[in-house]
């Protein structure tokens, strides 16, 4: 089980890295080599969780029985799409956002490889670059190892400073959006405000839309309004008994605000965060320990004896 190891797993995918920057970086060859330095040093991360997180689950078991020792013939692991969409869940600081990104590289990767089409002309490494050294920074940084161990020293600082740009360009965009969605409304009469605000705030404090995602209404930060945020269920906390009753705290991840009063839209954990609005969310619940377990209480024979 030697090749599922976290450490093995991390030294294929530092290989990757380090031939993907000593290729010409206009070449195919670039993207196509980080790609697959993404899909390992991701699997390393999980597999430091634990191997059978890499264990492809379809068969009849065996890949996930070898992760736990037992021999097997050709042990398989999961795909990238599930790789990247257990990281989201697994490992802190690495987001939906950073999922897409790296799925999307691992897409048009299969096309190159699977198909007809010249998947990356004109695919410039500026598009993909960015993301490839965030998710890496995240992922290094989890498993306890120094990204410079991984990149390089120069690549390191390159990833820094590239970073560092990107975080800066999205909190200058979304503080323009904000402060333009405010003086939109700051020009507006109390009666003009007010008629939006009944047509434009959320009737009721949480609606379902799946039966993962939910909308909360929010004040919004660019007009004081109630907004609509949209947040995913993340998890919930063990319940607990007060005075015969249970209480579950319910754990949410925003993903998306939009007002429909002032028409800001901030979308994503790196623009929600500059909002003010990237805080988890706690829900809490309560109910009848009967109803909680789903117990169903039988009345007793005596309910209606008289003590006449």
């Amino acid at each position: 089980m030697q090749e599922w190891s976290p450490d093995t797993l991390f030294e294929k995918a530092k290989a990757f890295a380090d031939n993907a920057f000593t290729v010409d970086p206009r070449s195919d060859l670039f993207p196509l080599l980080a790609s697959f330095s993404l899909e390992a040093l991701g699997k390393a991360a999980l597999a430091k969780i634990h191997p059978a997180l890499i264990g492809d689950p379809r068969g009849e078991g065996q890949n996930i029985l070898y992760a736990f020792g037992v021999p097997t013939k050709d042990p398989r692991t999961i795909v990238a799409k599930t790789v990247f969409s257990r990281l989201v869940l697994l490992v802190p600081g690495f987001s939906e956002d950073d999922a897409k990104a790296c799925l999307l590289m691992a897409e048009r990767r299969n096309r190159h490889l699977h198909t007809g089409e010249q998947a990356y002309d004109g695919y410039k490494s500026g598009v993909w670059l960015p993301d490839f050294y965030r998710a890496v920074m995240v992922l290094t940084d989890f498993m306890g190892r120094d990204v410079v161990d991984f990149l390089g020293k120069a690549r390191t600082i390159e990833a820094s400073q590239t970073t560092a740009k990107e975080d800066e360009r999205i909190k200058s965009e979304v503080s323009r959006r904000i402060k333009a969605c405010s003086q939109a409304i700051r020009s507006l009469n109390e009666q003009e405000l007010a008629a939006r605000r009944q047509t434009g705030e959320p009737r009721h404090s949480w609606i379902s839309i799946s039966p993962e995602l939910w909308m909360k209404a929010h004040a919004c930060p660019a007009c004081q309004s109630k907004g609509a945020l949209t947040v995913k269920h993340v998890s919930d906390r063990p319940a607990e008994i007060v005075d015969s009753t249970i209480y579950v705290d319910s754990i949410y991840s925003p993903r998306k605000f939009e007002c429909r009063v002032c028409g800001l839209i901030v979308s994503g954990v790196p623009e929600l965060r500059v909002a003010g609005l990237a805080d988890e969310i706690v829900d809490s619940t309560e109910s009848d320990p009967a109803e909680y377990f789903d117990i169903e209480v039988a009345s007793s024979p005596y309910d209606d004896y008289g003590n006449e």
